[in-house]
């Protein structure tokens, strides 16, 4: 406990966390919470045909992890690359908010769950961004916030969900611009609260 209350003092630990607890978690929100509905009840299509948009998703998210671990940047360049993808993240979301077209929705969410395998590269921040001896529960925090940031903004998107009729905001809208303005909000104290010195160049 008190090494984790000794990562907590550093105030870059923040912003891994506030990254962490979202990138991940709008991947697993949206493919696991809210695909499903939004393509029966805003696009038409009946249960086969949303399954197999889901596998689609599903195997395209399984490569993207090992794809950016093999395409990793480097020390210099994979804090920018995090945050780029991030606001790519919330581009996506904030477009999915506005009821693009099945097309959109059909191709983007498969190419969506690849791209997010970006969040690897965080794991590789986390490793770099502290000594040696705070490596592991560095790690540990950030997977903690990972794990609770998809509690919170599942939870988060279904209260919005059932509050958003009262509103006169269409659900999915509603949803979706949720997990967009949580995305802008992770990615903005990453990229503005104090930033680690890398510890090594890998």
């Amino acid at each position: 406990l008190r090494g984790v209350v000794s990562l907590l003092k550093l105030p870059h630990t923040w912003g891994i966390v506030a990254l962490g607890s979202v990138c991940y978690a709008s991947f697993v929100t949206l493919r696991g919470l809210w695909l499903g509905p939004m393509l029966i009840e805003l696009h038409g299509f009946t249960l086969v045909q949303a399954g197999n948009v889901a596998v689609a998703a599903t195997l395209a998210g399984l490569f993207g992890a090992p794809t950016f671990g093999r395409l990793d940047p480097g020390a210099r360049a994979r804090r920018p690359v995090v945050i780029a993808f991030s606001i790519g993240a919330v581009a996506f979301f904030a477009v999915l908010a506005a009821n693009p077209g099945t097309l959109f929705t059909v191709i983007g969410v498969p190419v969506f769950a690849l791209l997010s395998g970006y969040s690897i590269l965080l794991y590789t921040y986390v490793k770099s961004a502290y000594p040696a001896t705070m490596t592991g529960r560095a790690l540990s925090v950030y997977t903690m916030a990972m794990f609770l940031g998809v509690a919170l903004m599942q939870w988060l998107t279904g209260a919005v969900a059932s509050a958003s009729a009262g509103w006169g905001v269409p659900t999915f809208a509603a949803v979706f611009g949720t997990v967009a303005l949580m995305l802008a909000a992770g990615t903005a104290a990453f990229a503005w609260l104090p930033r680690a010195a890398d510890t090594d160049s890998a």
